[in-house]
C-alpha cells in the first residue's frame, strides 16, 4: 500500500493539507498505523519530484500555520502511472486497497490485463510450492533434522500458507471481475 499513492489521488479531488490527508488515509485503511514521520516523508518526496506543491498557507491564531497541498500535471500523470504499476507488482489485495480507491483515475480494462497477469504469476509460484510440498518425500529431506513436534508445526505453517495464498486468489479474481465491469 502506497501513502505517496494516497497522497496523490487525495490531492486530484482537491487542495487538502497534510493532517486532513493523513485522518483520511487512516479511516481508509482499517488496521493501517503510520507514524507522523514516515507520511510527511512521503508528502516531503512528491513536493521535491515536483509532483505535489504548496500553493497556500493559513494562519489560525495561536495555532501552527495549515499548509495547503495541490497536484502538478506531472503527478496526475505519475499517479496513472503508478496506480497501473500496482496492478502490475502485487500479488494481494491488501497491497492493492489503495490502488482499488483510486481505480476511477485509470482504464479498468488496462489495469485489468495487469492483474491478470499477476494472478496468473502467483497461481503459478503457489502452484509449485505446493506440489514441493505435497512430495512427502522431499518434505522429510528438507526437514530431516527436525523432530517430529516441530515437524507438525511445520505442516501447520504450509497449511496456514496455502489457504492464505488460495483466498487471496479468489479475491484477487473477484477483483478482476470488478475491474471488467467498471
Amino acid at each position: 500500500m502506497s501513502i505517496s499513492l494516497y497522497i496523490l489521488g487525495s490531492l486530484v479531488n482537491g487542495n487538502s493539507h497534510p493532517y486532513k490527508m493523513k485522518r483520511e488515509f487512516l479511516d481508509l485503511v482499517p488496521g493501517v498505523k503510520i507514524s507522523e514521520g514516515k507520511f510527511y516523508y512521503n508528502l516531503e518526496s512528491l513536493v521535491k519530484k515536483g509532483y505535489i506543491e504548496a500553493v497556500e498557507s493559513v494562519h489560525i491564531e495561536n495555532r501552527p500555520n495549515k499548509t495547503i497541498y495541490s497536484i502538478t500535471n506531472e503527478g496526475k500523470e505519475h499517479l496513472e502511472q503508478e496506480i497501473y504499476n500496482s496492478f502490475k507488482k502485487s500479488t494481494t489485495i491488501k497491497e492493492l486497497y489503495v490502488a482499488i480507491y483510486l481505480m476511477k483515475f485509470i482504464d479498468p480494462i488496462k489495469a485489468s490485463v495487469f492483474l491478470e497477469e499477476s494472478i496468473q504469476r502467483e497461481k503459478k509460484r503457489w502452484n509449485q510450492y505446493k506440489e514441493a510440498a505435497q512430495n512427502i518425500e522431499e518434505f522429510n529431506k528438507h526437514h530431516e533434522v527436525l523432530d517430529e513436534k516441530t515437524k507438525q508445526s511445520v505442516r501447520f505453517i504450509t497449511e496456514y500458507a496455502f489457504s492464505q495464498s488460495d483466498l487471496n486468489i479468489q479475491w484477487m479474481e473477484k477483483l478482476l471481475k470488478l475491474l471488467k465491469h467498471y
